[in-house]
């Protein structure tokens, strides 16, 4: 159609520009077909949209390897159920069939189900976190699919970092001016009438910092699952002959943590990482006291107090020894860090204490890194590794999940490689090493 204004040699130019970008369409999704390029929604996510699916979807399978049909997943925590979302969590795919393999129920084992539950993106310093926009935005998303299946999984929409020292007190104004979208510097005075402790003042943290009860949220999440997956996604105790079960499977997912590394369940010896465990104390109100003294806030000052719905967590020990500390050496360790909370003196008493073993990572210039990526292991000629989520599990395992969703789903680890280069430093590791 003529327009008012253009010249001939203009409307000719028009044609061919039109039909040059037409055609490098076309030869760009046929490249993608063939697996010689890779999609553009990462980059160009609004331009992709316009294109032809081929070309912009983000996970488009190579023909020269078959579908991915059926996955198992080993350990079915924040890091396992995170990416069973993902893999079902497919509009325009055929979603593969979900197994996950555990040896306790959903929440109910593993250090994921005695997490802290606090949800929020900085260091203890008052920095971003490594991806901790990101992860914010996709553990709130997963948050809110269980959400829908177990609304109590959230006991707090902020969290109260306080500072016990003018230097934390400077660190912590410094991120208030930052990142005010999530972050408010408050005095000592408004620390103490909204927490009950003293302090040189503090931030609270909110617009997506929250307190999860973990292992409420991880049940959520399953029955999240299990409704993408139409009830074919199923979860089987792993307690005997898990590996002989992997064969039928056409890929297999190993995230069960700290599991991986005990009782010779998976040759790990040349992972990068070491295992850490962690002992928190829940305390209940005594018989004596009707209601809490104070305002029963997640708190977080090195050490943490945070909501339970029964009472207050207090967390957690950090052991590296093989010899585990009793209950008196927990209590007294968590005392002595944490003298400064009000819990100490205000009517609780200990109900118990909870255990549990994380994999943690060697510290990098990013920070502690998780692990996720392809594995050569005898397990399985197409494994895939996550763990090494550590004490950041809430804040990585959503995006993380994504990331190696995809990553399985194209038979592609470039997809990690290119896009997130720093989260295969442990190959890197154990190249050197070797």
């Amino acid at each position: 159609k003529r327009h008012q204004g253009e010249t001939k040699d203009e409307r000719k130019t028009m044609r061919y520009l039109t039909v040059i970008v037409m055609v490098t369409i076309r030869v760009c999704a046929s490249l993608v077909e063939l697996g010689r390029i890779r999609p553009l929604s990462r980059g160009f996510p609004r331009l992709a949209s316009r294109l032809p699916g081929r070309l912009w979807s983000t996970a488009s399978e190579s023909p020269s390897s078959p579908p991915i049909e059926s996955v198992a997943i080993v350990g079915g925590g924040l890091a396992g159920l995170s990416t069973a979302y993902s893999l079902l969590n497919r509009t325009h795919q055929k979603i593969p069939k979900i197994t996950i393999l555990d040896i306790k129920d959903p929440g109910c084992g593993g250090a994921s189900a005695v997490a802290g539950g606090l949800l929020h993106p900085f260091s203890p310093r008052g920095k971003l976190v490594y991806l901790g926009k990101e992860g914010l935005d996709a553990s709130n998303a997963l948050i809110k699919a269980a959400l829908r299946h177990e609304p109590n999984c959230i006991l707090r929409e902020s969290i109260y970092r306080i500072a016990n020292n003018d230097k934390t007190a400077t660190q912590l104004r410094e991120t208030s001016m930052l990142h005010p979208e999530y972050s408010s510097w408050l005095d000592a005075t408004e620390i103490q009438e909204r927490c009950g402790t003293p302090s040189e003042g503090g931030l609270v943290l909110s617009n997506g910092c929250r307190v999860v009860h973990v292992p409420t949220y991880l049940v959520g999440l399953w029955k999240a699952c299990q409704e993408l997956s139409g009830g074919t996604a199923t979860w089987v105790d792993s307690r005997n002959d898990w590996k002989e079960r992997l064969s039928g499977f056409d890929a297999v997912v190993l995230s069960a943590g700290a599991g991986l590394f005990q009782n010779n369940n998976v040759v790990m010896e040349d992972i990068p990482a070491m295992l850490v465990r962690g002992q928190s104390i829940e305390m209940v109100l005594n018989d004596d006291t009707n209601s809490p003294p104070y305002p029963n806030e997640a708190v977080l000052c090195g050490k943490y107090m945070t909501p339970t719905p029964n009472g207050v967590l207090i967390g957690a020990t950090h052991e590296y020894k093989p010899k585990v500390m009793n209950a008196t050496q927990v209590y007294n360790d968590l005392r002595q860090r944490s003298e400064f909370l009000p819990v100490w003196e205000s009517g609780y008493e200990v109900d118990k204490i909870t255990s549990g073993v994380r994999v943690q990572s060697q510290r990098g210039k990013l920070g502690r890194l998780p692990m996720i990526g392809k594995l050569t292991t005898d397990v399985h000629e197409n494994a895939w590794l996550f763990t090494g989520l550590s004490s950041r599990g809430l804040i990585h395992h959503g995006v993380l999940g994504k990331v190696l969703s995809d990553a399985l789903l194209t038979h592609d680890e470039s997809v990690i490689s290119q896009d997130y280069p720093e989260l295969l430093w442990w190959k890197k590791e154990k190249a050197n090493e070797n």
